[in-house]
């Protein structure tokens, strides 16, 4: 497994992807210093983030590895492949840990443009609000895989896109907001006190209960390791 590990991060050499980890995080932090002039910095920005670049950055990855691959016929890995599953779990191991690089580059970048533009930014809840995101939105990866392997790149990408969209901004303040697409922009509310559409949330306002974290994360967790262990057994049995 360390070796397919490897030799998917050597596959990202000189690849759109790695510019794609520093333009995305950047994106937002751009735009709302430019529409917003600084007002609600934090608040702008990973509304920005969360519901438009990073599952639009998301799936855009997800979807050109997987085309890349099913282009080149996996370099001829069927093959010679003992394991298949080996093959599949570690690409999603490999966007896994490009989405944490996403959320940890985004936090950072944001740390730096408000200590140079003197915006005041609750560091402990926005390191705690990208972690919580790299949790919710990590369930997607096998699931982009999925449908690129079967459908596509570019289904699997404006998919994704409108469910996120749709989702996050319409069922996250209902309380059908357990859907899985919603979980993150619900789970912004208590932690960074933002509405889905952007706007500050209020004292007293519903969405401030907590208790939704711990439940969004549990299932999360849970469809990020169904989804992978049965889109694996299904890439196994995939004919060559």
């Amino acid at each position: 497994m360390v070796n397919y590990l490897k030799a998917d991060f050597l596959k990202l050499r000189h690849h759109f992807t790695l510019k794609l980890l520093w333009i995305a995080p950047l994106s937002p932090i751009v735009l709302s210093l430019i529409l917003m002039n600084g007002r609600y910095f934090t608040e702008g920005s990973f509304n920005w983030w969360y519901t438009l670049i990073l599952p639009g950055v998301l799936s855009m990855i997800t979807a050109f590895t997987v085309s890349s691959e099913r282009k080149h016929n996996r370099h001829g890995l069927f093959s010679i492949c003992v394991s298949k599953k080996s093959l599949w779990l570690s690409q999603v191991l490999m966007l896994t840990i490009l989405l944490l690089f996403l959320n940890l580059i985004f936090i950072i970048l944001m740390m730096a443009a408000s200590l140079f533009f003197g915006i005041n930014m609750p560091v402990a809840n926005s390191l705690a609000a990208g972690f919580v995101l790299f949790l919710t939105f990590a369930w997607q990866i096998p699931f982009i895989m999925f449908i690129s392997e079967v459908s596509g790149a570019f289904f699997a990408i404006i998919g994704n896109l409108i469910l996120n969209m749709g989702f996050g901004i319409f069922l996250a303040p209902t309380r059908f907001w357990y859907i899985p697409f919603a979980i993150p922009a619900r789970l912004m509310c208590p932690i960074l006190r933002i509405l889905p559409n952007g706007l500050p949330l209020e004292a007293g306002h519903s969405l401030e209960n907590s208790t939704v974290i711990g439940i969004g994360i549990i299932i999360t967790i849970t469809l990020y390791f169904t989804l992978t262990l049965a889109t694996a057994a299904w890439f196994e049995n995939k004919e060559v």
